[in-house]
């Protein structure tokens, strides 16, 4: 059909079958061989600043189960699948023209097909992300204001965790530092704290 997935007869041998397989892409683990993280931060006047960021890179994400096969388990349809795939321009008309997208045309559980059963460079995606882990805005009152309320230092803050991520990923929903193929996973929650720090 318009827009099935077409693979390289690696071998040869005019069959294409899992003779035809190469490694391709990074370790799939979750970890990357490349981690990075680094701090910045800075004050002024009365006011401080800081932001801890990490990231990673060379690790792979094979976009697999409920991320690959339509309707995976006679489950509900992504949205991206529904919004990106190859289709007739009138589903009801077999004859009518096809839409070209994304991702093949939705077969339900065809379990068998190829454009589903074969890793390939198309469902693999080398993973790239930068995560701002901590960021922290803080202020501290003056010291002589503080020696009008008895006491020696008073610092108010605001900060959050796992407040965003730069990656290559964010278009199928997923958390960079996904472990599973089916990207089934929660992400990484994000805190928000208010705080203050007195010294009497």
């Amino acid at each position: 059909m318009p827009g099935d997935l077409i693979y390289k007869d690696q071998n040869g041998d005019g069959v294409i079958n899992d003779l035809d397989q190469r490694p391709i892409g990074y370790t799939t683990t979750g970890q990357p061989n490349i981690g990075l993280g680094f701090t910045i931060g800075g004050s002024y006047k009365s006011f401080d600043f800081t932001a801890d960021f990490s990231g990673g890179a060379m690790y792979s994400w094979n976009q697999n189960w409920e991320q690959r096969w339509a309707f995976q388990n006679t489950g509900a349809l992504l949205q991206s699948f529904a919004d990106d795939s190859w289709h007739r321009t009138n589903p009801y008309d077999l004859n009518s023209a096809w839409i070209p997208g994304k991702y093949p045309a939705l077969r339900f559980n065809d379990g068998g097909h190829s454009n589903y059963n074969k890793n390939s460079t198309f469902w693999l995606h080398n993973v790239r992300y930068l995560r701002a882990r901590t960021l922290e805005i803080g202020y501290t009152i003056p010291k002589r204001w503080a020696e009008k309320i008895k006491i020696q230092n008073a610092r108010v803050y605001v900060n959050g965790y796992n407040l965003f991520s730069i990656d290559n990923l964010s278009d199928y929903g997923v958390d960079p530092e996904i472990a599973d193929d089916n990207g089934l996973q929660y992400p990484q929650n994000k805190f928000f704290n208010i705080g203050l720090k007195l010294t009497l």
